[in-house]
């Protein structure tokens, strides 16, 4: 296949095919009466831009145990997208009625047939800015809770705002998930604003508590309107007359500016039979060396089944490559980037597929997702593997969005991948959390759950538990498939940078028999509530073991019920957000909730390197450390060892934590991150054993492929003026003509943040972020630390 070819042609070498969609037809034909050998489609260098889904159902399938592979050729890079090419534009005469001053002069139109109505816009391949509101916190809605009705305060003008298209983007009375709503009608004197689509919760302002805990100062804003346009660059869509306003980022007539056609690129759609206990999937297709780019963003509909807080929903066709119904399948080597929706999702029937050695990145919502059927009997989602893998920059337009996202899919292997940069949580496994039957509740998944295949004994017992407000997690338990996955060997860092109340790796409703072993999670310096490690409500059984939890505010695991962590490291968590608000339930372990009956905290070695006022422990009312079995553990602080003995000595009093002990653990060198054990390490003596950092992360064959071998490091060191009153920061790169630049607000540096000359005093507590930028090479890193200041 070649962009230059025609489908009349043979779909030879020298004679190619120009489309996909010929190319499968032809595929198909070649199969119709069986296959003998594997079977490679080549694509030649180039833009293929589909104006629809390009779909392959079992049909288009391997047969005989063989492949279908669709790859790039050797050397060539091939670039699959829906962005058509905007034509026809125009230089405003006169300016809107209503625009803001800033876009006086600058805009221009093209006119599109009336309805259009795409979500993204590109320029050069890179997705522009739509134009958005000031930021503003709604006004309660004191008639009553209600999820379609956003009343608007009175400073926010209402000039002009008539709905032409206008979206509400809001974080709904809680800080952990967020809603893109479509308006359906604007009234002007009550200042009310009708929503064509539900919000997760009533559209209402988020409670002090959790403004307080997460530096929340708005939540809510609305897209997409000429006079929302203050900044080169941003655009908006009138749907009612087809009119597509922009305001050029050169100031000159927009060129190679390109809306999407289409959300799913690709579809692999298999014979879904929802409502009996078997499905027919596409099977044997493998997808290599492409690159993915510029879909449309998902919008979501009404009453979706979605699960656990709306994050996702079930059978949602949301994302560039979408596996609905699959088996033995593969994606290797792509590249999925600049986005508005998933990069890879996998629904409902997906077995034995491998997702393995793609770049995600700077895409709409979740990294990649697997979501099975509803909580119910059908468990027809297991038996994947995701390894090494890059993904960053996900969530862009739905901050939610996750790197890897499991929902009610089991038996996974998630290995080796790198995940970075994320608004929101790194990797999510869960489901539904809402199992009272006939009485809905907003935002734990009710509507996913497959209510005629729960028995009437459950039924009835599930009734009888919430009427007693007592917890009935176990019989959840057939019902929640996203057990026993091997969550193993990723490194995550730089997550929870928007969004409140998230994690790196987090569980809930997930159910049982999962492991979490041998991560290393490191610098998440978050404005808003996060532990790296969390099981949630409604889970239990969960294993924790070997992982490395360094440099992160608030704390290393916050735990609830049943669930283990065995032979981690705890080092350095820090008690204040980035900007420097300490928090009053921080720890390096917080227990939310029990009882805590089976829980085994044993063998970790927990270490503070930062100040004097370090937490190991804080239990929440009604969650008591004495029902947990706590021992075995060493702890340390290089500052105040006397804290950590006193801490240690009330556990012993408690009767916990008996064979404990305060001591060095003797690492190599843990600035450099390395956590080896020297000779000698006390830490043997507890039973700690050491952790295999080699195993860690993207493996050798995949590396230079996913990361690139022109890698810069930024490094920073801290020393102090002569009387000890003020911290000296310097900074280095090892590349001598890179240039680092830097925050102190917590945000990451671009190629327009501050640049380092020269080393600088700090009086008072300030988080710092570096990173060093040169043409052709890649700072992955950066360098982050929270500076405490002098006291």
């Amino acid at each position: 296949m070649s962009p230059n070819g025609h489908d009349k042609n043979p779909g030879t070498r020298s004679l190619p095919f120009a489309s996909i969609e010929k190319a499968r037809i032809a595929v198909r034909q070649k199969i119709k009466n069986g296959q003998k050998e594997d079977i490679v489609v080549f694509l030649h260098a180039g833009r293929y831009v589909l104006d629809k889904t390009v779909v392959f159902d079992r049909e288009d399938g391997a047969k005989n145990g063989f492949k279908i592979s669709y790859c790039a050729f050797p050397g060539e890079k091939v670039l699959i997208t829906s962005a058509k090419i905007v034509a026809g534009w125009k230089k405003a005469g006169h300016d809107p009625a209503h625009r803001a001053l800033e876009a006086s002069g600058h805009l221009w139109y093209a006119d599109l047939p009336k309805g259009t109505n795409f979500k993204m816009l590109y320029s050069d391949g890179k997705v522009l800015p739509r134009a958005r509101s000031q930021g503003f916190m709604p006004i309660q809605n004191k008639a009553a809770a209600d999820n379609k009705t956003l009343i608007l305060p009175e400073d926010f003008s209402m000039q002009g705002l008539e709905n032409t298209g206008i979206e509400v983007l809001i974080r709904p009375t809680f800080a952990w998930t967020m809603n893109i709503l479509p308006v359906k009608q604007i009234d002007q004197k009550s200042r009310r604003i009708a929503t064509t689509v539900g919000g997760t919760y009533p559209l209402d302002p988020q409670p002090q508590w959790s403004l307080d805990a997460h530096h929340i100062t708005e939540t809510c804003w609305l897209e997409n309107h000429v006079s929302f346009i203050d900044k080169p660059g941003e655009w908006a869509l009138d749907t009612t007359t087809g009119r597509l306003w922009i305001w050029p980022t050169d100031d000159q007539k927009p060129q190679n500016v390109s809306a999407p056609q289409c959300t799913q690129l690709f579809l692999l759609n298999g014979d879904i039979m929802a409502e009996a206990s078997a499905d027919y999937p596409v099977s044997g297709l493998v997808f290599k060396n492409l690159t993915f780019a510029n879909n449309d963003r998902y919008t979501w509909q009404d009453a979706e089944p979605g699960f656990q807080h709306d994050w996702s929903a079930v059978d949602q066709a949301n994302a560039m490559l979408r596996f609905r119904g699959a088996e033995h399948c593969a994606v290797e080597g792509c590249e999925f980037t600049d986005g508005g929706s998933a990069g890879i999702r996998l629904d409902l029937h997906c077995r034995y597929n491998r997702i393995e050695g793609n770049i995600i990145a700077n895409i709409g919502e979740h990294g990649i997702a697997v979501c099975g059927y509803g909580p119910g009997t059908k468990d027809v989602s297991q038996f994947n593997e995701i390894r090494n893998n890059n993904i960053h920059h996900t969530g862009q337009q739905y901050w939610y969005g996750s790197g890897i996202y499991i929902a009610q899919s089991g038996e996974n292997i998630i290995a080796n991948n790198l995940i970075h940069h994320t608004p929101f949580i790194g990797i999510t496994i869960s489901g539904t959390r809402d199992f009272k039957h006939g009485s809905p509740r907003d935002g734990e998944g009710y509507r996913a759950v497959r209510w005629n295949e729960i028995s009437a004994s459950h039924k009835s017992q599930i009734a009888a538990g919430y009427a007693a407000a007592t917890e009935l997690t176990a019989l959840f338990y057939p019902y929640l498939h996203a057990r026993n996955n091997v969550i193993r060997d990723n490194e995550i860092f730089s997550v929870v940078e928007t969004m409140g109340d998230g994690n790196a790796i987090y569980l809930s409703g997930a159910g049982t028999g999962n492991m979490i072993r041998r991560n290393f999670i490191h610098d998440i310096f978050s404005a808003g509530v996060q532990t790296a490690l969390r099981p949630d409500d409604l889970q239990e059984q969960t294993l924790f073991s070997e992982n490395i939890i360094y440099k992160c505010v608030y704390g290393a695991v916050e735990h609830k019920h049943d669930n283990s962590y065995v032979n981690n490291i705890f080092a350095n968590i820090y008690p204040v957000n980035r900007n420097g608000e300490m928090w009053d339930e921080w720890a390096y372990v917080i227990f939310g909730r029990g009882p805590n009956h089976g829980t085994r905290i044993q063998n970790n070695i927990f270490y503070d390197d930062i100040g004097t006022e370090f937490r190991f422990y804080y239990a929440r009312k009604g969650s008591p450390l004495t029902d947990a079995l706590i021992d075995n553990n060493i702890y340390y602080s290089t500052k105040a060892p006397d804290n950590a003995q006193k801490q240690l000595s009330a556990l012993k009093a408690s009767g916990i934590d008996k064979h404990s002990i305060v001591s060095d653990p003797l690492f190599q060198n843990i600035q450099k991150q390395d956590f080896r054990l020297q000779p000698g390490s006390p830490a043997h003596q507890i039973g700690f054993k050491q952790i295999d950092r080699l195993s860690i992360g993207i493996q050798t064959h995949w590396r230079k492929r996913v990361i690139g071998s022109k890698l810069l490091a930024t490094t920073m060191h801290e020393g102090r003026t002569e009387n000890g009153s003020e911290i000296i920061i310097s900074m280095k790169c090892e590349s001598p003509d890179a240039t680092i630049r830097f925050t102190t607000d917590g945000s990451e540096p671009t190629t327009t943040s501050e640049i380092y000359r020269r080393p600088f005093k700090l009086k008072g507590p300030a988080f710092i972020r570096a990173k060093s930028f040169k043409n052709g090479w890649l700072d992955l890193y950066g360098f982050s630390n929270y500076f405490m200041g002098v006291r």
